[in-house]
């Protein structure tokens, strides 16, 4: 056999094993499925710990150690077999968090709406009103100069879109 058979064979010899190395890699990259994306989230994360006879679900008394869970269970047991899988603990625990989020944000907005309308009005304009929201609550605090400027904060305060109630913390000076 001359020199060029033999490089041709050991060409296509290491483009084989190349080929079948490279097809191997590829099989292995496609074999990751979504199941192994999912367990390497947070709350999948949780669900382990939670899952305390590792067994891939979520009893009534394994899912009580988590706050969101208590007294929602059944919300959350979507296909009602008594247990939560990942998925449905993933899908409750996910909106929880997100109605959280929600919460904040309309809590702040409505703060942020009140100081602005504060700052607007001329009668209360140059005064320092501090105003907190929580859960649709305005807590008003601070001090006005008369009862004239308390009435008008808290009317201002009470006409804002998402505000369920106003707790005045105002003091007049005097």
């Amino acid at each position: 056999m001359n020199n060029t058979n033999r490089t041709n064979k050991s060409v296509s010899a290491l483009t084989v094993v190349a080929a079948l190395y490279f097809t191997g890699v590829s099989l292995q990259a496609s074999a990751v499925t979504t199941d192994d994306y999912v367990d390497q989230s947070p709350l999948a994360a949780e669900f382990k710990k939670l899952d305390s006879n590792h067994d891939g679900k979520l009893t009534r008394e394994e899912a009580s150690r988590d706050q969101d869970l208590l007294g929602n269970f059944a919300r959350a047991d979507t296909n009602s077999d008594g247990v939560l899988a990942v998925d449905e603990y993933s899908s409750y625990k996910s909106s929880a968090q997100q109605k959280r989020v929600e919460g904040f944000l309309d809590d702040s907005t409505v703060t942020a709406k009140v100081k602005s309308e504060l700052v607007k009005d001329a009668g209360i304009k140059g005064l320092k009103i501090s105003v907190e929201t929580y859960k649709g609550e305005v807590i008003l605090s601070g001090f006005v100069e008369n009862e004239k400027q308390l009435k008008r904060a808290i009317e201002i305060a009470s006409g804002i879109r998402g505000v369920q109630s106003v707790k005045n913390g105002l003091v007049i000076k005097g």
